[in-house]
């Protein structure tokens, strides 16, 4: 997150926001039938959306911004997903084929 503050794309609310939607919407789909390879995908444009979200219940006007900026978090919001799956998985289980 520290490389986003460098960008200066959004206050430390905005960001907030915009992971807690972002999250909350990609745990919900991760539980439908959709395919999870297309999740980083969806994160991602959800984040585009609850960036332009937060803009306007912020009262922003740097909307491009905002949403460059829920880009960014909904890509490294799928990303954390892959990092806490391996952190789940041991690798006793990894070699016992779970």
């Amino acid at each position: 997150m520290d490389f986003i503050q460098q960008l200066n794309l959004g206050t430390t609310a905005e960001m907030s926001l915009i992971f807690a939607v972002v999250f909350c919407i990609t745990q919900a789909l991760k539980t439908t039938v959709l395919n999870n390879k297309w999740l980083p995908w969806i994160s991602m444009i959800v984040g585009v959306f609850a960036g332009l979200l937060a803009a306007i219940i912020n009262a922003d006007s740097h909307y491009l911004s905002s949403a460059v900026l829920g880009l960014l978090i909904g890509g490294f919001t799928s990303g954390l997903f892959d990092g806490f799956k391996g952190f789940s998985t041991n690798k006793e289980d990894k070699n016992n084929g779970l």
